[in-house]
């Protein structure tokens, strides 16, 4: 047997634990699990943690990287899967196997009990694991070591190479134009009315709704199912068992986008090609990558005009005591209603930033202890009307709405902004080469789109980072003016500027 098929059945075999793991969480937010057995999954889970650690560590697991080390004439699939065991490995041998199970074992336990804060409204009662879980974050980032400052460590897990400065110095200048462009379009003439999602859309058929969408987008249904949940998530069971979650529960549309929006992580999972199935390069290469291509089904695509002239009338048909008389261009521009909101997920694509930015501020100050948890919810309140113009009535709408921080992922927030700056660059070379694409969103047809994603993104996973898929792609490094330039074309029309 080479070294190369040694080090990836080796490392296949890890990523069927994880796989188990990913399920034991799946049945857990998905509400299939009674209450009371939130202690014992949470042993589950950290023992399946500590078996892949075991692995990960092993004598056996440096042996054969280091045999794999000696070998230069490496293709591309192959030096990408040393380098992704690499890391893998140098990260678990810094860390002790009783801190890794302490942290799953936490984040079980936090999950929960933020859902229920945030169903209760209390704050307090999740501070205790709040603190916790930070103070294993700090712990875990000392450890590894892989930037200088703690929270550039853990941005680093989500976001590969990335650093809370090289971050900093692309979100910084775009906040204050943000601000001013949500400004300009809330003192235009001509705003859109967005009082239709007022109304009260029936829950089922909202679900119902969204499955049609689903098969439209080429969801595979034979790889994957949509359940409900608290948050709205995308989770990978297995190479072909790639599953998402949407909510009915908030204000029309959300289940709709929310359900689009973990379409578009879902196709570039079920896009992998086959070579890589079960190995450690069978997932997106970052998670800023990931939100490029989710945020480009919600938005770019779900909110055009162009598709929907194609799903309006379906709509109408599943609301008509709404819908029937409600012309299609004032549905359009209310789904493109710009306006300060207080839940990150229902936000518009314009403030929707400003969201992210507040989070990755809190974080950098929560990491560097310079503000504690219990002065959270007031710092968040003050921190969100400086951006947005708005307090939160209460925490449940504030501090308290994301599960992010309940499962101990600190760090993961600004993937979400980068996401969608990725997305405006990925997509504007897109439409250079594919102009007819709205055209095909205005009869149901977005294969198109599809196909092209998946040859120049979905189908290498985690081979390149994501500076150089993002160079592959569009022939130059992140570049933040494409996501201005987009708003600002899409949006003045709307608005009438």
């Amino acid at each position: 047997m080479s070294v190369m098929k040694e080090l990836r059945d080796y490392f296949s075999e890890i990523m069927r634990l994880n796989y188990i793991l990913a399920l034991l969480g799946w049945d857990h937010q998905v509400n299939m699990m009674g209450y009371k057995n939130i202690e014992g999954r949470s042993e589950q889970m950290a023992l399946i943690t500590k078996l892949i650690h075991t692995r990960l560590v092993s004598e056996k697991t440096g042996k054969i990287i280091k045999q794999a080390e000696k070998f230069q004439d490496l293709n591309d699939i192959d030096r990408a899967m040393l380098r992704e065991a690499k890391r893998a490995y140098d990260q678990e041998t810094k860390l002790p196997e009783a801190l890794v199970v302490e942290i799953q074992k936490t984040a079980a336990l936090a999950q929960q009990t933020w859902q229920n804060a945030r169903r209760n409204n209390d704050f307090k009662s999740f501070i205790p694991l709040l603190e916790k879980t930070l103070e294993l974050q700090r712990e875990k980032a000392a450890k590894l070591e892989t930037h200088p400052d703690l929270y550039s460590t853990l941005i680093d897990l989500y976001e590969p190479g990335a650093t809370y400065d090289w971050i900093a110095n692309i979100f910084n200048p775009i906040k204050p134009k943000l601000i001013n462009f949500v400004k300009t379009l809330d003192s235009a003439p001509n705003k859109p009315n967005n009082a239709i999602f007022d109304k009260k859309f029936d829950p089922d058929k909202q679900y119902e709704l969204s499955y049609e969408i689903l098969k439209k987008l080429n969801y595979d249904f034979e790889s994957g199912r949509q359940d409900r949940s608290t948050h709205p998530f995308t989770t990978s069971l297995g190479s072909l068992d790639v599953r998402i979650t949407t909510r009915t529960t908030e204000p029309f549309p959300a289940c709709i986008t929310g359900t689009i929006h973990e379409c578009g992580h879902a196709l570039y999972e079920m896009g992998i090609v086959k070579e890589l199935h079960d190995t450690i390069l069978c997932t997106g290469t970052s998670m800023g990558i990931h939100e490029s291509q989710s945020r480009m089904w919600e938005n770019i695509v779900g909110r055009s005009k162009e598709f929907w002239i194609y799903w309006y009338p379906t709509f109408q048909k599943y609301f008509p005591e709404h819908l029937k008389d409600y012309p299609l261009e004032d549905f359009h521009r209310a789904v493109n209603y710009v306006h300060p909101s207080f839940i990150r997920v229902e936000a518009d694509e314009v403030t929707y930033g400003l969201h992210i930015i507040l989070r990755f501020e809190i974080e950098k100050d929560l990491i560097d202890g310079n503000i504690g948890v219990n002065e959270l919810p007031e710092i968040w309140n003050s921190r969100f009307e400086e951006l947005l113009g708005i307090v939160p009535p209460n925490d449940a709408l504030g501090v308290l709405q994301d599960t992010h921080w309940g499962s101990g992922y600190i760090g993961y927030f600004p993937t979400y902004f980068l996401g969608n700056l990725y997305c405006a660059q990925i997509y504007d070379r897109v439409l250079k080469k594919m102009p007819h694409l709205p055209e095909d969103y205005k009869k149901g047809e977005f294969s198109n789109l599809l196909n092209y994603l998946r040859e120049e993104i979905h189908q290498y996973g985690s081979i390149y980072r994501a500076n150089d898929l993002i160079k592959r792609v569009t022939d130059e490094d992140l570049n933040p003016d494409y996501f201005m330039e987009y708003l600002e074309k899409k949006y003045k029309p709307i608005y009438g500027l």
